[in-house]
């Protein structure tokens, strides 16, 4: 690479903004932010993004501030408020079901040194349909089809991929998921869910809570840039 090239801190600043990134979609901006990871997190910080680099994963990227970290931050310095910069796409409850029970088989799988993990889609479906109420397990054949319609709006967010196993359908989680969602949003869906357990949804068959796990960041699907 000629030096005039050569990528720079302000490379891994603006590829960081696009989305997650892994070392394997670009070692060198990768290399970037670990060489800068102090800098870095200072530079977001002050715009009221966390920078979040997973060594053991090999991923990096960022999230939003809540507006109550925001709102503290901005009273300490005696200035105003600033908005967010990362989009957060809020997910609803049934989505966060789904989202919840792959973050947990994908914790479990990493945790005993499995960072490829499939699922089969029959697997999925048989977990959370085994999760609604019995009114609901009923109509089994429309609880599946909001499973799938799910697991493809996680396909576009780039946090799981299509393919098959034994030639049955499965779906493969990114490691992304469990560095993306952080701990403290699963545990407010957790005692959510705590909360509302045996409370039968809406008559027009809405979920109770219309707002469940909020991702932040809005992550561009893993190797493309939004």
């Amino acid at each position: 690479m000629a030096k005039d090239d050569a990528l720079t801190i302000e490379h891994a600043k603006v590829r960081l903004l696009s989305g997650p990134l892994t070392e394997d979609e670009d070692p060198e901006i990768w290399a970037e932010i670990l060489a800068g990871q102090d800098h870095l997190s200072r530079w977001f910080r002050a715009i009221g993004v966390e920078l979040v680099v997973h060594a053991d994963y090999r991923i990096a990227l960022l999230r939003q501030m809540t507006e109550a970290q925001r709102e503290r931050r901005a009273a300490d310095a005696g200035k105003a408020v600033l908005p967010p910069v990362l989009k957060s796409r809020a997910l609803s409850f049934f989505e966060s079901q789904v989202l919840t029970y792959l973050h947990e088989k994908l914790n479990t799988a990493a945790s005993l040194g499995i960072y490829d993990l499939t699922l089969l889609k029959s697997e999925i479906h048989r977990a959370i349909v085994n999760l609604q109420s019995e009114v609901q397990r009923n109509n089994e054949a429309t609880l599946i089809k909001r499973i799938d319609v799910a697991l493809r709006k996680f396909q576009d967010y780039g946090l799981l991929e299509e393919t098959d196993l034994d030639a049955r359908p499965a779906v493969r989680p990114s490691l992304i998921l469990l560095v993306m969602v952080s701990r403290d949003e699963l545990l407010r869906f957790h005692e959510m869910v705590a909360g509302l357990l045996g409370e039968p949804e809406g008559e027009d068959g809405a979920d109770p809570v219309g707002d469940g796990v909020r991702a932040n960041g809005a992550p561009a699907p893993v190797g493309r840039h939004e």
